[in-house]
């Protein structure tokens, strides 16, 4: 019986695309352009929150020791910090790799090497979110036999400091996603939502009859939901065709010239893809799905 229905469903669906030709061409190209422009909007953010991504990433703090505080309670230190939920890494830079360093990064470094090294053991910490930046510092203020944290919690937390920029910058990013997101799917929805109310307006005689000779709701709507899915999808699929090599394309031109412009990989690439596939399936649905259920409240009347 299952299968019966199935095959019910798959034929109608197929028999509704090939009698409605022009409306299921027009909605699936008027979903492809919309996921072209507000998918290339989405990429454009997914590259912008990777570079935002990785200067988190690149953030650390340091805790200097004191020069006489115990190399073997400093390594003990490390690792415990290691543990800590908010830390990516943790490494202990012995003062000796401290001190050589310094002296690399500055100018006159080689005028140096008759000094004392007043530099003490460290511990250099990369945090999993620079949310976390402004806590661990003060975390590690607290250990003991720590001279200076580098930034220290209020250089962390301030208004107008590095790391508060990349965290403002990532919120305004996710803000932007979702709005956007938004927007897809309210565009989405009335598209294929008018599109579907058409395509019953017109077989109304048809789901007059199937409900009079019992058909259910649920066998009736079903060939209009996959309708919506079909359209939804194709129409994202063909803006997918066009955006993921027009990307790999810009890639490879910002390789040649601006390599500092890393942008998503193959494996982003992927993922997206399927993403917005996926969503203009679920658009599609969801469009049908209002659609059919609005109609299907009442049984239509019989004009003649």
């Amino acid at each position: 019986m299952i299968w019966n229905t199935i095959d019910f469903v798959c034929r109608e669906t197929a028999l509704h695309l090939r009698r409605e030709r022009l409306i299921a061409i027009t909605t699936i190209s008027t979903v492809a352009v919309l996921m072209l422009v507000l998918g290339s909007m989405l990429l454009f953010l997914v590259d912008v929150r990777g570079w935002a991504d990785r200067m988190g990433d690149a953030l650390e703090v340091r805790a200097h020791f004191y020069r006489d505080h115990s190399r073997e309670e400093a390594e003990a230190r490390a690792a415990e910090v290691g543990e800590w939920p908010q830390v990516r890494e943790a490494r202990f830079i012995p003062k000796e790799e401290g001190w050589q360093e310094l002296r690399s990064w500055l100018v006159s470094g080689d005028k140096l090497e008759d000094l004392d090294n007043p530099l003490g053991d460290c511990i250099q910490v990369y945090v999993t979110d620079p949310e976390f930046l402004r806590e661990i510092a003060r975390k590690l203020e607290s250990l003991e036999g720590v001279k200076a944290v580098v930034p220290s919690s209020g250089d962390a937390g301030k208004k107008g400091s590095f790391a508060h920029k990349v965290v403002q910058f990532r919120r305004i990013i996710t803000g932007s996603g979702i709005v956007i997101g938004v927007l897809v799917v309210l565009a989405g929805v009335f598209i294929v939502h008018n599109t579907i109310r058409l395509a019953l307006h017109s077989r109304w005689r048809e789901i007059y009859i199937m409900q009079l000779i019992g058909a259910g709701r649920g066998v009736i709507a079903a060939p209009f939901l996959l309708e919506g899915v079909v359209h939804g999808g194709l129409g994202a699929l063909l803006a997918c065709c066009v955006l993921i090599p027009a990307h790999m394309y810009l890639r490879t031109l910002s390789e040649r010239s601006a390599p500092f412009l890393l942008l998503a990989p193959d494996s982003a690439l992927l993922t997206f893809g399927s993403a917005v596939v996926l969503a203009g399936a679920f658009l599609g649905l969801t469009g049908s799905a209002l659609s059919v259920r609005r109609y299907l409240r009442r049984k239509p009347e019989w004009h003649s």
